[in-house]
């Protein structure tokens, strides 16, 4: 496993600098793409790759560049595609035609647990719908990861939720499943080390349970300080002005994913926690650390 070459596509993105950091710990040469110059990159161990992701002219470029035969592919339709599905399905397709073209002997694909689950005004997980489809019938050996409701949200300054000091927010106060970004990437590393077992197979990654109530606790025991839970914001705002995310909000709230925490630690063990991710994120959206004893 060790040298083996991994290419990661959006390498600088929410998920994809966490996946970078548990491949680099798991002993992979990883390459990242990125549009920047900027060093963030090589801080984590991995080689910057400049390449549009959304490009198959750049895809291929990124494959033949770096000669890897793994490649981790996400796409972004809140972002690179502007909302639109057409344009996330385009991307899904760019990458999984470039790494067929290149030879690529393994892909993971990072889609969305329950995915064809939700309803059809949940618009951001529909293009994944499609993807994984087109994924099983390309050929490539494959593993697709479906990941909860992202940690990650809970600080999430780009998107007006940024985690300060004595509170927390999210968009929901009901019982949701999360998993951390680092642990998608950790689920990464053993798939590729293991391609044969997991050729073809899918994995939701699911590694905690709670309400806001229980996420504001979490990071009450890890600051030490008192924590209040709130709403990012009211129901009837969040109907009106994110309705794609009001659905899949309303699909956690009512029928809930389905897989458990307990699944996924069969594979992960030591998968986080909330308690473990505020530790491990250790950071306030202003920079000052979470855990200062």
């Amino acid at each position: 496993m060790v040298n083996e070459r991994v290419l990661v596509l959006c390498a600088t993105g929410k998920a994809g600098r966490h996946v970078c950091r548990a491949l680099v710990e798991a002993g992979f040469d990883v390459y990242g793409t990125t549009r920047s110059a900027s060093g963030s990159l090589a801080a984590l161990g991995v080689t910057p790759v400049l390449a549009n992701y959304t490009l198959r002219d750049d895809l291929e470029r990124a494959l033949a560049q770096t000669n890897a035969k793994k490649v981790f592919v996400l796409t972004d339709y809140f972002g690179a595609a502007g909302r639109s599905i057409e344009r996330e399905v385009l991307q899904g397709k760019h990458a999984i035609d470039a790494a067929k073209a290149a030879g690529v002997d393994h892909l993971i694909f990072m889609s969305v647990a329950d995915a064809e689950r939700f309803d059809a005004k949940t618009h951001h997980i529909k293009a994944k719908v499609i993807l994984e489809d087109y994924l099983r019938q390309s050929g490539l050996r494959h593993t697709i990861l479906r990941p909860a409701a992202f940690f990650e949200n809970l600080d999430d300054a780009a998107n007006w939720n940024p985690l300060k000091k004595g509170s927390v927010s999210f968009l929901t106060d009901k019982t949701c499943k999360f998993c951390s970004t680092y642990d998608i990437g950790r689920a990464a590393a053993i798939a590729f080390g293991h391609p044969e077992a997991w050729a073809g197979k899918s994995l939701d990654i699911v590694t905690w349970q709670g309400d806001l109530a229980a996420i504001a606790a979490a990071l009450q025991t890890v600051s030490g300080l008192p924590v209040r839970a709130r709403l990012a914001m009211p129901m009837a705002l969040r109907r009106l002005f994110l309705n794609d995310l009001h659905h899949m909000c309303l699909y956690f709230e009512n029928e809930g994913i389905a897989a458990n925490p307990e699944d996924f630690k069969a594979i992960v063990p030591n998968a986080l926690s909330a308690e473990d991710w505020f530790r491990f994120h250790n950071r306030y959206a202003n920079g000052e650390p979470i855990v200062t004893a």
